[in-house]
């Protein structure tokens, strides 16, 4: 059955349920929850259902605005922020934005030094694990609900799949900021590969971690001994890319990264669950052959190119990578499955993450910024076709363009089982240590105990501080 009947069966209800499921987890994860409206509205404060600019209230002083607006790199994404950054300028003349896209590995580190030097920018995104570490701080500004058109931020918030907001939320419980990614993690397969090697890529999909490695074993192709193609790769180039792969399969495992499920202080990685996660990562490798360390061709720039060079036939993504694959050699060839699960899991749990546009709590236009954040979350459909990024703002989900996103069913319900990252105010320090643990792990086939017990005591001593 297509994609896109399968999504015609996705109703409206549907969508909001497995949104809403995501974000209670997110809550959940985040040490606490906040109250929030839970009565589905219609789209409000100018939503463009169907991918058309929507108007925007222009600028209310008509004094000449200057904003600065660092933005993490995604090529789709970036092109369409200047569309729209170009669309507001004309509505709006006495604004202008300067854009300055700031690559994957180096956007936090610039982020954190600009606001220790007081130079930080009127805007920036930063990704769901950063986000405690600002709004503890107080140096982000809060969302004022006038500057998207709602009376009070309950209204606002009737606009959004429940509870989407909350992982955005400060210890005051205003919103701090506005999601323009809210992705679960799949698995994308080559259909073309899967064919070749005699298997039916509707059908054989890996359902667990042992058949992505079984199943990964029978697609590999070696060359002098080294893999030419890997039938399945781990993509750790970043602590924040490790924290999408290792933990969920924690998680499945009825285990957590931090004690009381991720909500305490102590580290738990190397209890039996984190020890296990981790073995079968190793496992894909060295016990099943399905691909090796070492071997990737990604970089934080081109995190898909694996896959779209074709030099692996299975890999975990969010919708946000599909866009980048036109013009590549698997554009029309390949398939949106589900994520694999532990065969031994307590639980199916699949990855959630999501970036926010910000605002500088010391910008002397707030005001202004936020009403461009307004008009670039009114437009959902263009989004999702540009960049892929799907946003709980409502409205959107049943335009034709979303009915004819590729896999678009199936990040929908996965999503029903999708938990964020670690949501944790000194997340940056501990996903560093548990890419550190993996890394070694991976690339050394050390043993899985041994990384995780110093893992856990470099992690103690972090949140005991």
């Amino acid at each position: 059955m297509s994609h896109r009947s399968a999504l015609h069966r996705l109703s409206r209800r549907r969508f909001l349920g497995t949104l809403a499921g995501s974000a209670a987890a997110a809550i959940l994860a985040a040490c606490g929850s906040s109250s929030s409206p839970t009565a589905t509205a219609k789209p409000s404060g100018g939503t463009s259902a169907t991918g058309a600019p929507a108007a925007t209230a222009a600028s209310s002083s008509g004094k000449k605005v200057d904003l600065t607006f660092w933005k993490h790199n995604h090529n789709p994404a970036d092109d369409f922020t200047k569309v729209l950054i170009d669309e507001y300028q004309k509505q709006n003349p006495n604004v202008t934005i300067k854009l300055e896209i700031i690559p994957n590995d180096t956007i936090f580190t610039k982020i954190a030094t600009a606001f220790a030097g007081g130079q930080a920018p009127d805007m920036f995104d930063l990704n769901d694990t950063t986000i405690p570490t600002y709004t503890s701080k107080g140096v982000v500004a809060p969302l004022d609900p006038s500057t998207f058109s709602f009376a009070s931020q309950a209204d606002l918030e009737k606009a959004y799949v429940p509870n989407s907001l909350n992982p955005f939320k400060g210890p005051d419980g205003k919103i701090y900021g506005m999601p323009f990614e809210y992705n679960s993690w799949v698995m994308t397969i080559n259909e073309k590969m899967f064919s070749d090697a005699g298997l039916d890529p509707a059908k054989d999909y890996p359902k667990t971690w042992a058949e992505v490695g079984t199943t990964g074993a029978k697609l590999a192709k070696m060359a002098n001994g080294r893999f030419d193609r890997q039938g399945f790769g781990w993509n750790l180039l970043t602590s924040g890319w490790t924290m999408l792969q290792y933990p969920p399969i924690i998680y499945q495992l009825g285990g957590s990264v931090l004690s009381d499920d991720d909500k305490g202080k102590q580290c738990v990685l190397n209890n039996a669950e984190g020890v296990e996660a981790l073995q079968k990562m190793q496992d894909i490798y060295y016990k099943y052959k399905a691909g090796a360390p070492g071997v990737n061709v990604s970089t934080a720039q081109d995190p898909m190119a694996d896959f779209t060079q074709e030099k692996v036939a299975m890999w975990i993504l969010g919708p946000w990578a599909t866009p980048t694959f036109k013009g590549t050699p698997v554009e029309n060839n390949y398939r949106i499955v589900p994520l694999p699960q532990a065969s031994d899991g307590k639980r199916k749990v699949v990855s959630l993450s999501s970036w926010a546009w910000m605002v500088n709590g010391k910008s002397p236009n707030t005001a202004e910024a936020w009403k461009f954040v307004n008009y670039a979350q009114q437009q959902g459909a263009r989004w999702l076709t540009t960049s892929g990024y799907a946003l709980p703002r409502l409205g959107w989900t049943d335009s034709p363009e979303a009915k004819a996103f590729k896999g678009l069913d199936v990040f929908i319900d996965q999503m029903q089982y999708a938990r964020p990252r670690l949501l944790n105010p000194n997340a940056s320090e501990i996903n560093n240590v548990v890419h550190k643990a993996v890394q070694q792990a991976l690339l050394n086939n050390t043993s899985a105990k041994q990384v995780l017990d110093a893992a856990a005591t470099d992690i103690n001593n972090i949140t005991s501080k």
